[in-house]
């Protein structure tokens, strides 16, 4: 069963680099949490960062633990982790403005003219936009492909979009999860298999003082 453990975070500065330290340490602290709770294995952060390794696209691993699959997400004001027992993809998003020029460069036929009729605002547009690009991203992520992907090389659809919104993907071998948290920040998850009930955890970060929060 995939878990997702996530936190709200306030930036703890204006500095680019000092908010992206504040989400790693942040997003260490969520897997720190999910081995600790999951699989009852309890590491310093030193030690966690000794034995995560990388495969060669970048993809982070547990090299002592090479059975338990993760991955990291973190954006504006979220970050977040999932687990599984196969390789899995995590994207996360806040919705906002894009480049145009995107929507050709990662969107399919299909999913460009699902974009139009579904984007019938700008606030709708940004949002349907960035829920098909954070799949993307988690497919990428859970392939391992890198970089150099095809985005529309493969594709998602929706039904019942007006509610709640089941996702299919081209690639009959992955199944698919999203939610919007209240905050408006959209995460995605790919993992291959049969699908599954996937388990959403808010967690406080015990870094007190960058005012973290779940809902």
């Amino acid at each position: 069963m995939p878990v997702i453990y996530y936190t709200y975070y306030t930036p703890a500065s204006e500095s680019i680099p000092a908010v992206s330290r504040q989400e790693h340490l942040l997003a260490r602290e969520l897997l720190q949490k999910g081995l600790s709770r999951l699989y009852h294995i309890s590491l310093s952060q030193e030690a966690l960062a000794s034995c995560i390794g990388t495969e060669k696209n970048g993809k982070p691993f547990l090299t002592d633990y090479p059975e338990i699959h993760f991955n990291i997400s973190h954006c504006s004001g979220l970050a977040a982790c999932a687990f599984y027992n196969r390789p899995v993809g995590l994207d996360a998003e806040l919705p906002g403005y894009f480049a145009p020029v995107l929507i050709s460069k990662a969107l399919s036929f299909e999913e460009q003219a699902f974009l139009k009729k579904a984007g019938r605002t700008p606030l709708l547009e940004q949002e349907w936009f960035y829920r098909f690009w954070t799949l993307k991203e988690a497919y990428v992520k859970q392939s391992g492909t890198g970089v150099d992907t095809d985005l529309t090389g493969f594709s998602f659809s929706f039904s019942d979009a007006a509610n709640a919104p089941v996702v299919q993907c081209s690639d009959s071998g992955i199944c698919c999860y999203q939610k919007q948290l209240s905050r408006g920040h959209i995460l995605s998850l790919c993992y291959p298999g049969v699908p599954e009930k996937v388990t959403l955890l808010p967690v406080t970060s015990s870094l007190s003082f960058w005012q973290t929060s779940a809902e």
